[in-house]
């Protein structure tokens, strides 16, 4: 079974704004955990999270893994991501559609907020 993982980030009308995104991005794509790894945004950028799905679907994905690439539960987390997601499990009822959390809820991500104290610090 092909699985794609379909990253949604809200994006930035400054487009090099979101190059740390693509390289985290990158770095997960290289671990060779998923068949596609496949960029869509909510705002300012292209493809848009419903084109991304697509993009999946058209290549080959029987299942997609959407992960909000996003640090808080907003809007557009708790509403507006899940209200996409359900939209592409109707237009593809043939694909499997599973939704990750968002980023923000981990104590990794607490360790990375530490780092950058000991970094300011120095």
């Amino acid at each position: 079974m092909k699985t794609a993982l379909l990253v949604m980030v809200h994006g930035s009308p400054r487009p090099e704004s979101n190059g740390a995104m693509f390289d985290v991005v990158e770095m997960v794509k290289a671990r060779g955990v998923f068949d596609f790894v496949i960029v869509g945004f909510m705002e300012c950028n292209e493809p848009t999270i419903p084109e991304a799905a697509a993009q999946c679907v058209a290549a080959g994905a029987q299942k997609v893994v959407a992960v909000p690439y996003f640090l808080h539960s907003g809007s557009h987390v708790a509403d507006d991501l899940p209200t996409l997601l359900e939209e592409a499990r109707e237009n593809y009822p043939d694909v499997q559609w599973l939704m990750g959390d968002y980023l923000g809820r981990d104590e990794l991500v607490a360790d990375v907020v530490a780092q950058r104290v000991r970094e300011a610090l120095v």
